[in-house]
């Protein structure tokens, strides 16, 4: 038996029924100009149901993998707000094509923008945001009865640190703004590849965090991270209005400090094997902690070491050259 509605002739229409018999009766065939417009929606309606569909199944399959014993899926923020890998790919691709094409822009003649009013704003608003976050979770740490050290308690459908996290998390998509600053202020020496590497890859690794990782342990990492980028957005707003910073390069050297802390964390959950934390999340996260390391050492060797030794050896050579 067809149970679909049939209304009578005495029945009302049902407000859906009503809506399609007056667009079929009112809607009329496309203009022929209007016609390349519609067959341009029609393929961009298309493409997007293909991304939508390869999205899900590439999220699944990732979650999957980084924690076999599906246990991310009784997490109660699975839904949130760029929480699914479709809308992260998108972002992660959104933002380094404007590093390209900005870029490409603004040296191509544009004038550089005055950013310093938004900056103005921007700084303290991420210096209080910083603040609150490491501040909650040294709070919760306490009343849960966290430890420094891994492993401690994972609840994965009621976390302690779960809206928490989700905070941190969205923190880094404001931390895209430090970009937008460079390009459109045309400060091309602060454009790194170390920038953008850190920028796209920190988003992507928090990403799989809130999934998979969203309670117990992380709590260390809003701390430290926090904590430091607290002190980052400080310097930012100092120096808009003085030029001289005496404590500019222990900023490097406290960076340095944060990912050895880090990496001391990802060596102690890889080999204690934390359970509720998923192992792959733990190896990944050292790995990546490495990464930042190196390559924050590096930054720190070349500005501030051999740029350092530069004057020295060139003041050697002229006196060489006046004897």
């Amino acid at each position: 038996m067809d149970d679909r509605y049939h209304p009578g002739p005495l029945q009302p229409l049902r407000a859906s029924e009503s809506l399609r018999l007056f667009s079929a009766t009112t809607r009329s065939p496309p203009t022929p100009a209007a016609r390349p417009f519609q067959q341009i929606d029609t393929m961009a309606t298309a493409l997007f149901e293909s991304y939508k569909q390869w999205a899900e199944g590439m999220d699944v399959m990732l979650m999957d993998w980084v924690d076999p014993t599906l246990r991310y899926r009784l997490s109660p923020m699975q839904d949130y707000f760029l929480a699914d890998f479709g809308t992260v790919f998108a972002v992660c691709v959104g933002y380094l094509t404007f590093v390209v094409v900005a870029t490409l822009v603004m040296k191509s003649g544009m004038p550089a923008l005055n950013t310093a009013p938004l900056q103005f704003i921007y700084n303290p608003i991420q210096v209080v945001l910083c603040s609150y976050m490491t501040v909650e979770a040294i709070l919760q740490a306490r009343r849960n009865d966290y430890s420094a050290t891994p492993c401690n308690a994972f609840n994965h459908e009621n976390p302690v640190m779960g809206n928490l996290m989700y905070i941190f998390y969205l923190s880094k998509v404001l931390d895209f703004c430090d970009t937008f600053f460079i390009v459109m202020g045309k400060k091309w020496k602060q454009l790194s590849v170390l920038h953008v590497y850190h920028h796209v890859t920190v988003f992507f690794c928090y990403w799989a965090n809130f999934r998979t990782s969203y309670d117990g342990d992380l709590y260390m990492t809003i701390v430290l991270n926090g904590g430091v980028h607290a002190i980052m957005y400080m310097y930012y707003f100092v120096s808009s209005h003085t030029r001289e910073i005496w404590w500019k390069p222990y900023l490097t050297t406290v960076q340095m400090i944060q990912f050895l802390l880090m990496n001391a964390q990802g060596y102690l959950m890889v080999s204690r094997s934390c359970p509720g934390m998923p192992y792959k999340i733990s190896v990944m996260y050292l790995i990546y902690v490495q990464s930042l390391f190196w390559l924050f050492m590096n930054f720190f060797v070349v500005n501030y070491c051999l740029s350092s030794r530069k004057p020295k050896a060139v003041e050697a050579e002229k006196k060489k050259k006046t004897l």
